[in-house]
């Protein structure tokens, strides 16, 4: 009975993840610079959000994805890595959808040109 329950719980778990492809445009990488507005620091991806001007100059929020928590914080994040009013350029893959202001993070510059590699070894 332990082992069908474990085994049910897993399979939740797997259903319940998405693939990056299902979501994201691996042929699409952008870079946008702009000021953080909030930063989630959870399971099963973290995620950051931040204000970057368009090319008119108008204010866009963007919402991007990054790691999960074992995987950030291996590589040295934690919940205090990003912070609101924090100017940031980051790269990333931005959404299927072209009209969506969501990525998915590859790499990011801080102010102090501190790179953090969201996606070492790619």
């Amino acid at each position: 009975m332990k082992l069908t329950f474990i085994c049910l719980l897993l399979a939740a778990a797997a259903w319940g993840h998405h693939s990056f492809a299902a979501e994201f445009d691996g042929s699409k990488v952008m870079t946008v610079k702009g000021t953080v507005t909030k930063f989630e620091w959870m399971n099963p991806h973290s995620y950051f959000y931040l204000d970057a001007p368009d090319a008119s100059g108008n204010l866009v929020s963007w919402g991007i994805q990054s790691r999960n928590l074992s995987i950030l914080s291996r590589q040295g994040w934690t919940k205090n890595t990003l912070k609101p009013g924090e100017v940031i350029t980051v790269t990333f893959w931005h959404h299927k959808e072209p009209d969506r202001n969501i990525g998915f993070a590859q790499t990011i510059v801080k102010a102090d040109g501190t790179t953090l590699d969201v996606q070492p070894g790619r």
